[in-house]
């Protein structure tokens, strides 16, 4: 199955093919590899390639998918090829209305990094929680103005939880 994946703002078409239970090739630009790839926590993966063993946390906040290991995290977002390329006909999806920003995991907020009444553009950087041992940078999905926070730096979390509106 072929997908776009979006790391740091860079889209990378990712072409995986189940090989067996647990193994799968993986074509990443010219790259082709395979790997072993198996579930060991509810939200955790271990990948062994080339004989070298990595672990990964993922953790769904919408679209995205936040990769953590103990080097750090990255946001990455994998669409289907199909699906991508249907969006990209339509032209960038216009979020309207309010927007809630909730929270995706248990954590500690680090930092809010706007007021109310401030105006934000989309994908502008709103709150930093601290989640995993991993700082998570929440973003604005729209441009508007900040009507409402709920939430304070040093304050904990829960999953699900409101921290912002933006309209």
């Amino acid at each position: 199955m072929r997908y776009i994946a979006t790391i740091e703002g860079a889209e990378h078409e990712v072409e995986v093919e189940e090989l067996s239970a647990e193994t799968y090739a993986i074509s990443f630009g010219t790259h082709r590899f395979e790997a072993d790839l198996r579930r060991v926590g509810p939200a955790s993966v271990s990948i062994i390639l080339n004989n070298r063993s990595f672990d990964f946390d993922l953790v769904r906040e919408g679209e995205e998918i936040v990769v953590a290991s103990r080097l750090g995290a990255t946001r990455v977002t994998l669409i289907d090829a199909a699906r991508h390329a249907l969006r990209a006909r339509k032209g960038p999806r216009e979020v309207s209305g309010r927007a809630e920003i909730k929270a995706a995991m248990p954590g500690r907020v680090v930092n809010v990094l706007v007021a109310i009444g401030d105006e934000v553009t989309a994908n502008q950087g709103v709150i930093i929680v601290e989640a995993m041992k991993m700082e998570n940078e929440l973003k604005s999905p729209k441009a508007g103005k900040v009507v409402e926070v709920k939430i304070a730096a040093g304050q904990t979390v829960e999953k699900g939880e409101l921290l912002l509106v933006i309209e």
